[in-house]
């Protein structure tokens, strides 16, 4: 029997990293297979440190550096990508996309997919990443999704941090704590990859602080950072 898989769904180049970069390491050390999906490199939205300094460069340029960065961090964390270059703000899926994601679950067969939250107004891209999973491994578990294909299959999904900071905003009421003390070094050293992003270390430094101090008071026990 293979190895155990965990696959991540990321609407942009460096969400999975920022929200669950934590979980992808743990997971990793513990021996699974992590495989992520970058829908978009978040060029047009999430590159503000690129349009900065490149005033004049071009949507392709700025994809292929985030291509670089996203794939330097995933291979910091241990874990394999592909990128789908889809365009973001907005992210449009169409059904041969639901249909790919389908077909993925039933590929790999993850034991857990991570993902984004799915209720996420104050960015629709989010929650229209998490959604298309979800409804990628609903159809996955159908007899007949595909044909020829081995029995139908619905993975545990799990969603990870809303938008920050306003994930109360978007009534993402954590009900699972990961703790990642032991790994908490190699998701901010892979979040340092993101130069295009260079704020995002105090973002998420702040809020596995938090989440480590909410884990901590609801189980009583040493945790420091969690996710």
């Amino acid at each position: 029997m293979g190895k155990k898989t965990v696959l991540v769904v990321s609407a942009h180049g460096a969400d999975y990293c920022t929200r669950a970069g934590g979980a992808i390491a743990a997971y990793v050390k513990a021996g699974y297979d992590v495989h992520i999906v970058c829908l978009t490199m978040g060029c047009r939205g999430e590159s503000g440190g690129y349009w900065a300094q490149k005033p004049d460069g071009t949507e392709e340029d700025c994809e292929e550096l985030r291509i670089k960065e996203s794939t330097a961090a995933a291979a910091y964390l241990g874990a394999t990508i592909e990128f789908w270059r889809l365009k973001d703000y907005p992210l449009t899926l169409e059904s041969e996309h639901y249909r790919r994601l389908t077909r993925l679950v039933l590929d790999l067969r993850p034991e857990v997919v991570l993902t984004h939250w799915i209720n996420d107004p104050t960015n629709q891209d989010h929650a229209l990443a998490a959604n298309a999973i979800v409804r990628a491994c609903d159809s996955a578990a159908q007899l007949g999704a595909f044909p020829n294909t081995p029995a139908h299959y619905f993975p545990n999904i799990y969603c990870f941090e809303s938008t920050v900071p306003y994930s109360e905003f978007n009534e993402f009421n954590p009900d699972f704590y990961l703790d990642i003390t032991d790994v908490y070094e190699t998701k901010m050293n892979a979040i340092k990859k993101f130069e295009c992003q260079p704020f995002l270390g105090n973002f998420y430094a702040h809020f596995a602080v938090h989440r480590g101090f909410q884990a901590k008071a609801w189980c009583k026990k040493p945790i420091q950072y969690a996710e």
